[in-house]
């Protein structure tokens, strides 16, 4: 091995290290944080059946998303006409969706389809601006969501479910 090698070798090496030790950090101190700055909540509704279920108690922590992204698939809490929801983000900024009432397209990918009717939406399509982003329920047939009320801004995002 050439001198160049080892030393990517070594560096390799030490960078390993390094992110199994952020791991550790991240588990073993920035977890507890999240949890200690999280409020509990009580679900009401089957919007996340089966998922979350109707009764159980969430934690919603703020803290994490001032050291996180928001990322696609994220179950989160939302203010939403003076209410408290939790939905999972599937739709963000500068995405292309295609909505009707038996299925959900992002990019052209399909996320639902469902031979039950949702609600009665028309083809529609909705590009999301910046700070804006869509939430859907898991229990598409009874969720009240982004389908209605469509993209929520980042400023209704409490914070991430726990």
């Amino acid at each position: 091995m050439n001198e160049m090698n080892m030393g990517i070798l070594l560096l390799s090496t030490i960078l390993t290290r390094l992110l199994s030790r952020f791991t550790w950090i991240t588990k073993r101190i920035l977890l507890p944080v999240y949890y200690l700055t999280a409020k509990r909540f009580t679900v009401i509704g089957q919007s996340m059946e089966p998922v979350i279920n109707e009764g159980e108690q969430v934690f919603i922590t703020k803290t994490y998303y001032r050291l996180n992204k928001i990322k696609r698939n994220d179950i989160i809490g939302l203010y939403n006409n003076q209410k408290i929801e939790i939905k999972r983000i599937i739709g963000m900024p500068d995405d292309r969706l295609l909505l009707n009432q038996y299925s959900l397209s992002v990019n052209g990918t399909e996320i639902i389809n469902t031979n039950k009717m949702q609600y009665e939406i028309q083809n529609k399509e909705i590009i999301l601006r910046n700070g804006e982003f869509f939430v859907v329920g898991e229990n598409y047939t009874k969720s009240v969501d982004s389908r209605i009320y469509g993209p929520i801004t980042k400023n209704q995002i409490i914070g991430k479910v726990l």
